[in-house]
């Protein structure tokens, strides 16, 4: 089932679906607090202030972001080109 195309969908299709996405979420949010706490944990070591925290967070959300994107917009179009 790909995003959007609901019509015809069993309630088991939807659910399956709703459980990838919502699991996409949380990697994405994971990351996130990952390298925000590995920044923190920098910065109580070297005396540098909240500046790896935030540094972490930032990079966190990119690599977040970046696999959203891998499994929403590209890992579709590769499974697409696949079968064709």
């Amino acid at each position: 089932m790909e995003p959007g195309d609901r019509k015809g969908a069993s309630p088991e299709d939807l659910i399956r679906a709703s459980g990838r996405y919502m699991g996409y979420g949380l990697t994405w949010a994971l990351s996130v607090l990952l390298f925000l706490g590995g920044g923190a944990w920098l910065d109580s070591k070297l005396d540098t202030g909240p500046v790896l925290m935030v540094l972490g967070a930032f990079v966190g959300a990119g690599a977040g972001f970046y696999s959203l994107y891998y499994h929403i917009i590209i890992e579709p179009k590769q499974r697409d080109d696949d079968t064709e």
